[in-house]
């Protein structure tokens, strides 16, 4: 989730789309002029990466370098061992988590945000039998356009949301499935999400 990309472009443009110089006019100019950049944290960039305002939100825990993660194991400061004391998922089961985080475009222009991978999986395949912890992620929809491209293949895992308005934000839920029962100890998932926004 650290892999944003910002660019900064400082210019110069005069208003009126032209400009006239008299006799007076010079032949050169320096001038020096203020520039403010700030890195923000996930939840206050333009790019704004959060927990979803329900209690589901508290899934979603802090990195050492103040990142936000999915944290589904009893490392998770706001659920672990000192709160309700989760340790992680059931196995032989399937489990929805809804509004898990959002993201929302708090800059000023339209843009298209491509999320990269949004399915995880882990087999174990010693002993007896398989077993396999299967993650995705699931927009919740309203009005907004989402393309899809589904492979098990980390690389191209891929969703685009078309057009995501300043001021819009788009919510995430998470599906898992573990199976079976000796999953208990067996599999985990520990990845990144890329998340990509170019302004339209």
């Amino acid at each position: 989730m650290e892999r944003r990309k910002f660019v900064l472009s400082v210019g110069a443009l005069a208003a009126g789309g032209s400009l006239t110089l008299g006799t007076g006019a010079f032949s050169s100019l320096e001038a020096e002029r203020d520039v403010a950049v700030n890195v923000a944290a996930d939840a206050s960039a333009y790019l704004g990466i959060q927990p979803g305002d329900g209690p589901n939100g508290n899934y979603v825990d802090t990195t050492s370098s103040d990142a936000l993660a999915i944290n589904l194991t009893g490392d998770n400061n706001n659920i672990g061992n000192g709160l309700a004391g989760g340790q992680g998922l059931n196995a032989n089961a399937i489990t929805g988590i809804e509004d898990i985080f959002q993201v929302k475009n708090q800059g000023t222009q339209e843009i298209e945000l491509k999320i990269a991978p949004i399915a995880f999986s882990d087999v174990d395949r010693t002993g007896s039998e398989d077993k396999s912890l299967v993650v995705l992620l699931v927009p919740q929809i309203g009005r907004l356009e989402v393309r899809y491209d589904l492979s098990w293949e980390p690389s191209v895992n891929l969703m685009s949301i078309s057009t995501l308005s300043p001021g819009d934000k788009i919510e995430f839920s998470l599906v898992a499935i573990a199976l079976p029962d000796s999953a208990v100890d067996s599999v985990a998932i520990d990845d990144e999400i890329e998340l990509t926004a170019e302004a339209i």
